[in-house]
């Protein structure tokens, strides 16, 4: 109930522990930071629980002690429903406690600390084999629009977008990607709330950039029904470069750095690619950025598509046709899928 009620978070661990995984509605106001957690446990190991302790009230003690708690108090004032949690729902969570009932502020902590709110996560994720909704998954070449028909269903789970990355090798936002346990949390709290009979996703491979979708979903996703969208070569390309050129330098990004992080994707794959298509396809990349009066982005995306992609996918798609229920353009895969979904 926790994770489905989206309960705001106080996590209580050191920021290096808060950076390995953690969940998408939780703030980091630790106990201790990362230096006073290696003390303490070091302190733990050679001389005892009851030292550890100690060391640790005199490390947060005064000032530093003030601090925290006054941190902890502004987060609950805008967030009254506030649980809290460390590790296990341990001694830190009840020291935490114990602080803020001080000053008469109650917050519940979390029996079991975070392990018991991964744990859940880890569960949900292994649930879907044999859960009773309906899978579709949609599929197509890349630029046919996928992820904006799925995100016009309230029955979708975006991957793309708790993965923070596209899924090719063009596919990186500008921000950083989570780490594989925030992605996983943050795809079991998007399960666990969608209160649907059927479930669409995009069609994708078994790892979005560097997160991997966890088993149990990918292989359902391997063996669910698909729905594939077929779209003009031309009206691929101006989705191409609305997503990954016009939409970034609206959002701020200089042409340079947008320039400059297209050719690292393009490095990705220059292997595949061969070393005449690789030159040809960076070239007129170069041109259509630095040259916009007399070259155009069209000629570069077009090359990608007709060399890379479309043959990739070709290859790919051989073994999915035979789970395809539906085919159609934009209009009428969207007509279809609400169908479906209204059903």
């Amino acid at each position: 109930d926790l994770l489905k009620n989206k309960t705001p978070f106080i996590d209580l661990r050191s920021p290096i522990e808060f950076a390995k995984g953690t969940f998408p509605q939780s703030v980091n106001l630790p106990i201790l930071n990362n230096d006073e957690r290696a003390e303490v446990g070091k302190t733990y190991k050679h001389h005892g629980n009851a030292a550890a302790v100690e060391l640790g009230h005199r490390l947060i003690s005064g000032d530093h002690k003030e601090l925290r708690v006054s941190g902890w108090k502004k987060f609950i004032d805008k967030n009254p429903s506030t649980w809290m949690y460390c590790m296990r729902g341990g001694q830190r969570s009840n020291i935490a406690q114990d602080w803020l009932d001080d000053i008469g502020v109650k917050v519940p902590i979390v029996t079991g600390g975070y392990k018991a709110l991964r744990q859940t996560s880890l569960e949900t994720m292994d649930s879907v084999k044999e859960d009773k909704k309906r899978w579709i998954v949609l599929g197509g070449r890349t630029g046919t629009g996928k992820t904006v028909i799925l995100n016009q269903l309230e029955s979708s789970i975006d991957l793309e977008h708790h993965a923070e990355h596209r899924g090719s090798a063009f596919g990186g936002f500008l921000s950083h990607q989570p780490s594989p346990i925030d992605f996983e949390n943050r795809l079991a709290i998007d399960y666990i709330c969608h209160d649907h009979q059927t479930l669409f996703l995009e069609d994708e491979s078994r790892t979005i950039g560097k997160v991997a979708i966890p088993n149990a979903w990918f292989h359902r996703m391997q063996t669910s029904e698909m729905v594939f969208i077929k779209v003009s070569l031309e009206e691929r390309i101006q989705n191409i470069i609305d997503d990954y050129i016009l939409t970034p330098l609206e959002d701020g990004i200089s042409k340079t750095d947008l320039l400059l992080s297209l050719r690292s994707s393009l490095m990705k794959i220059q292997k595949r690619l061969g070393g005449d298509n690789f030159r040809e396809i960076r070239n007129k990349m170069d041109r259509a950025f630095l040259d916009q009066k007399n070259y155009r982005h069209e000629a570069w995306i077009k090359q990608l598509l007709n060399v890379y992609y479309d043959p990739l996918y070709d290859y790919q798609i051989k073994s999915k046709v035979n789970r395809c229920i539906y085919q159609s353009d934009t209009k009428g895969v969207t007509e279809f899928l609400s169908g479906l979904e209204s059903v």
